[in-house]
């Protein structure tokens, strides 16, 4: 596909892509979707770096993101979607080449916890850190802990459901769709 492809229907492929994340992102205005939306988002802008290449779907990704900051004022979302969500999907296979198999899962592990570390630490600079762990006084001092090993273990699902949707992807939508370009 990507070999064939002309530059218009790239960059068509990439607005295409980057639109959808954006307004799926819009909907991350109710609180309840915070960050599931930045997790689905990404997803699109994985289907670019599949279908073009990785230089594509980072393409799709920076405007994608740009676009998210000026359009989404849930500042909390926009972080976790420019610091993980989305480019994660785009460079997660290229982590599973590595071997040991153990290795990639760390150095999976590795990234999701620095990247919702440094998001994190932008939050609390923007907001007050009262504000983000309201409602948590039942957890006391643990509150952070116990919201870090609960994004771990969400981390975990996230990345197995991604897996398992790439697959999925590849075998009947992928075939069907590209099918009707040709």
């Amino acid at each position: 596909m990507s070999k064939k492809a002309g530059n218009s229907f790239k960059i068509a492929y990439c607005g295409i892509t980057s639109a959808l994340s954006v307004i799926v992102m819009l909907a991350a205005l109710i609180p309840s979707f915070t960050y599931l939306l930045p997790a689905v988002s990404g997803i699109f802008i994985w289907t670019a770096a599949d279908q073009l290449g990785r230089k594509w779907g980072f393409l799709a990704y920076g405007a994608s993101a740009a676009l998210c900051f000026m359009l989404i004022p849930e500042i909390e979302a926009d972080l976790y979607y420019l610091f993980f969500f989305g480019y994660y999907p785009i460079v997660k296979e290229l982590i599973e080449r590595v071997k040991p198999k153990i290795l990639a899962f760390v150095i999976k592990f590795a990234v999701f916890n620095a990247s919702v570390v440094a998001a994190f630490q932008i939050l609390c600079q923007i907001m007050n850190l009262e504000e983000i762990l309201e409602g948590l006084e039942s957890f006391g001092d643990m509150a952070v802990y116990v919201l870090w090993g609960a994004a771990d273990i969400a981390f975990i699902v996230y990345d197995i459901c991604l897996g398992t949707l790439f697959m999925a992807f590849r075998k009947w939508v992928k075939p069907r769709i590209f099918k009707k370009l040709k």
